[in-house]
This record gives structure tokens, sequence and C-alpha cells, in this order.
């Protein structure tokens, strides 16, 4: 018996030409991107600061 593994690359290092497997993916407004543990990093850090809670605490006062 054979089993057929499929493994989902990175949608970032893709584009850069190089093979990664993704390990998160991230969806934005009906757009979904898989991506590897060190892009997804870079996108956590971007929300978190794009996100911050110094700027939420502004806007809801």
């Amino acid at each position: 018996m054979r089993k057929m593994v499929e493994v989902t690359q990175c949608d970032a290092c893709g584009k850069k030409g190089k093979e990664r497997e993704a390990t998160t993916a991230l969806s934005v407004a009906g757009d979904s991107y898989d991506l590897c543990d060190e892009h997804g990093k870079k996108f956590r850090t971007y929300f978190a600061a794009l996100f911050s809670t110094e700027k939420m605490t502004a806007q809801s006062a």
C-alpha cells in the first residue's frame, strides 16, 4: 500500500525561487497565504506592531 503525502510550500519563499515547507497559513480579507516559520514570524511581528495594545487603547478611548 502506498500513501501519497502532499507538502505545502511557502508562498513567500516560492516568489524567491526557493522551496520551503509551509507551517502556517495567513488569511486576510479573503486572501490566503501559506508561510514557513520565518515568514510567519515576520508577519506575526508586523501585525503585532500594527495592532499593538497602545493603538487599540487609543482607538477605544
